[in-house]
């Protein structure tokens, strides 16, 4: 015989409140970022904002190129790529 499901309440589930904001700003993030593969970009953007690295994330939406040599490489890519690896040469030059 199958269990019954467990039934929960309002008051038993405990949402923290900054979450809804948390959840907001990974989306605007996605949206104007638009990864390839979101799934691997959430654990990338998750990993860094708990590490308190510099998140993977483009600073405003671009249109995609139609290209059949499109690279990928947009002016927004770099520059996100670019803060990236800032933010990795500032944290080693000060435990070095």
């Amino acid at each position: 015989m199958p269990l019954p499901d467990t039934m929960f309440c309002a008051q038993q589930i405990n949402i923290p409140p900054q979450l809804p904001d948390l959840l907001k700003s990974f989306t605007k993030a996605a949206i104007r970022t638009q990864p390839k593969d979101l799934l691997q970009w959430s654990s990338a953007y998750f990993s860094a904002l708990s590490n308190g690295e510099c998140l993977p994330v483009k600073d405003r939406l671009e249109m995609n190129t139609t290209h059949k040599t499109d690279t990928g490489l947009t002016p927004g890519l770099l520059k996100t790529l670019h803060k990236q690896v800032l933010s990795l040469h500032q944290d080693q030059t000060l435990y070095h």
